[in-house]
C-alpha cells in the first residue's frame, strides 16, 4: 500500500468549501415591509415656511408657538399667603432628659442582694474562678456598690471577723519601730 498525504479537506462526506458568490445566491431574501411611519421630519417646527400664525385681538398676526409673557409665581399665592399666617407648629410633647429612679438605700440593698447575675459571679468567685471583661466590671461594681449602702446604713461590722484579719490590717511597724508617721 502506498502512503497517503494528510490533506485539510473532510473528505467525501465533509461540507464544502463556498465561494462568497455561491452563498450570495443560496440566501434567502428578507421579506420587503412597508417602512413604519417615523413622524414628522426632524425640524419641522423651525421651519419658516411652514409656521401659521393666529390673528391678535388687535389685528396683529401672533405666532401660536410663543408663549405668555405673563409672570408666572413660583409659589401659589394661596399656599405663599397661609404659609405666612400659620405660626410655629407646637410639639405635642416635650423631650427631657430620662432621670434615673430615686431609690432609698434599703431598696438598692434588697435589689443588689437579689440580683441573680451578681449571685451566679459571687459563687464562681468562690469556686476561685477568675472572672475577666465585662463580669469582672459589673462584679466590682456591684460589690463596691454594696459596701458603700452597708456602710451609709449602718450594718458593717467595725471590727475583723476573724483574728487573722485583725492581725493582718495591725500597722507592727508603729509596734516595733516607734514611729508616729
Amino acid at each position: 500500500m502506498t502512503r497517503q498525504k494528510k490533506t485539510r479537506s473532510a473528505g467525501p462526506n465533509g461540507l464544502r468549501n463556498l465561494s462568497a458568490e455561491d452563498i450570495r445566491k443560496t440566501r434567502q431574501r428578507k421579506e420587503e415591509t412597508k417602512k413604519k411611519g417615523a413622524g414628522l421630519k426632524s425640524g419641522s417646527r423651525n421651519s419658516e415656511a411652514k409656521v401659521t400664525a393666529v390673528h391678535n385681538s388687535d389685528g396683529a398676526k401672533k405666532d401660536k408657538r410663543v408663549g405668555s409673557k405673563k409672570p408666572i409665581a413660583l409659589i401659589p399665592a394661596d399656599i405663599a399667603t397661609t404659609e405666612q399666617v400659620k405660626a410655629a407648629p407646637v410639639p405635642k410633647a416635650s423631650l427631657s432628659k430620662a432621670k434615673p429612679v430615686e431609690m432609698t438605700p434599703e431598696q438598692e440593698l434588697a435589689l443588689i442582694e437579689s440580683d441573680v447575675y451578681l449571685q451566679q459571679l459571687l459563687e464562681r468567685v468562690e469556686n476561685d474562678e477568675i472572672l475577666t471583661g465585662k463580669d469582672a466590671k459589673y462584679f466590682n461594681a456591684k460589690t463596691a456598690r454594696l459596701e458603700q449602702l452597708l456602710d451609709q446604713l449602718g450594718l458593717v461590722e467595725d471590727e475583723p471577723a476573724d483574728e487573722l484579719a485583725a492581725f493582718e490590717n495591725k500597722d507592727w511597724r508603729k509596734d516595733l519601730l516607734g514611729d508616729e508617721d
